[in-house]
């Protein structure tokens, strides 16, 4: 079977991208908060507003992982990137000390989100609305956790600065695109849903189910549920700071729409550029290996934010879809230069290309085609000047 062209090739994972996003949507427009009710059975109480349950809270816990270790790694790949391909001295080691503590940073983020969401479900356990609860979670920040953290950074951190040691210097090159991508896509993916979530102001599922968010919902003082169209802005700082009393760290219980864990979670797009700037032996397996990975990563952790009633279907189309559309934007600029949209509109390639020309050498612009007529008449005239051309240097050399 003749293999697809690369524009038949985008065109269909274009048609199936929206196919599969419309399909969410629709079902989420009507269905959003039946389905949270269906999924959350055995995970969240009634009453209740944390979840229990392993699949739940491993979600919760380990769904914001994903951005920060693909930051790290970009980090790792930036700092041999300095010492070995910049060539200017100083700026080799400053890069490479810069990327080192953000390589760091990275890591501390890594393990300071997981103890703090240990932290909160450890509160949980020990009543809501308590006094223990709130000294528990409080316990994130004391001294012994904040030193356990910043030691397991370093550590992660020096192994995989040893790891990467020996990528060849002409990945290296191929890779900081990748890494410009990835930045610019994490970026601006997390900063549009920051920017979302509060004026929209979407109430958690699990806010509506806990006893408090139902007493202010009978009460007229809060809406509940609403779609994940309809912008409601932050109720009042005195409900806010009834929930965070209540449950410490649901200070974001009406910061549903979209999802942050979700999009955090899709940034393990980024590993779908690897392939177009490493040449794998088998590069049909590696691709496919860098699509599937994070279509279940970005899966799983949007399923367990659902199961949690942390979140609707809604809001984590949207922030996995956020993150999605960001990396393949980056990649699509920086790694693939314009690969794919140059398969689609093939006349912008010449028309860039002619633009260059006349830029850079002055070029005129392309000339009309030449009719079959002119070319017959043009190879006609190209013959009789050479024959004419031969027969003078006869003359000229029977007269020496």
């Amino acid at each position: 079977m003749k293999d697809l062209s690369l524009k038949s090739k985008t065109i269909i994972g274009i048609c199936l991208f929206a196919a599969i996003f419309i399909a969410l949507i629709l079902i989420a427009s009507f269905c959003d908060f039946n389905i949270s009710k269906i999924m959350t059975k055995g995970s969240l109480d009634e009453g209740e507003y944390i979840s229990h349950g392993f699949f739940p809270v491993a979600g919760e816990v380990l769904g914001t992982s994903p951005i920060y270790i693909i930051a790290a790694f970009c980090m790792g790949i930036m700092f041999w990137f300095c010492l070995r391909i910049v060539p200017n001295k100083a700026l080799s080691i400053i890069g490479a000390i810069v990327s080192g503590a953000l390589l760091v940073l990275a890591w501390w983020f890594f393990f300071k989100d997981i103890i703090g969401y240990l932290f909160e479900h450890a509160g949980n356990i020990v009543g809501a609305g308590t006094t223990g609860n709130a000294d528990v979670y409080e316990f994130r920040h004391a001294f012994g956790v904040r030193l356990v953290e910043i030691l397991a950074a370093l550590l992660i951190a020096g192994i995989t600065i040893f790891a990467f040691m020996n990528i060849k210097a002409e990945h290296l090159k191929k890779l900081v695109w990748v890494v410009i991508a990835v930045v610019i896509a994490a970026a601006i993916s997390n900063a549009l849903v920051a920017i979302i979530k509060k004026p929209v102001g979407r109430m958690r599922f699990r806010a509506i189910n806990s006893d408090l968010g139902q007493a202010f919902i009978n009460g007229g003082q809060l809406k509940g549920f609403t779609p994940w169209y309809k912008a409601n802005g932050q109720p009042s700082s005195a409900i806010i700071d009834s929930f965070v009393n209540t449950y410490p760290g649901s200070k974001d219980a009406f910061q549903s729409f979209p999802s942050g864990h979700t999009c955090s979670a899709g940034t393990s797009y980024a590993i779908i550029m690897l392939p177009y700037a490493i040449d794998f032996k088998h590069k049909k397996l590696a691709k496919a290996l860098c699509w599937t990975c994070p279509i279940v990563i970005t899966g799983l952790v949007a399923i367990a934010r659902i199961v949690a009633g942390a979140h609707y279907l809604s809001d984590v189309t949207f922030g996995g879809t956020i993150a999605f559309l960001c990396m393949v934007i980056a990649m699509e600029i920086f790694v693939c230069k314009g690969e794919h949209f140059f398969a689609l509109f093939p006349k912008a390639r010449r028309n860039k290309a002619n633009d260059k020309a006349e830029v850079e050498e002055g070029a005129q612009p392309d000339e009309a085609p030449i009719s079959e007529n002119e070319k017959v008449e043009a190879e006609q005239n190209t013959e009789l000047n050479v024959a004419q051309e031969s027969v003078q240097q006869q003359l000229d050399q029977l007269q020496q």
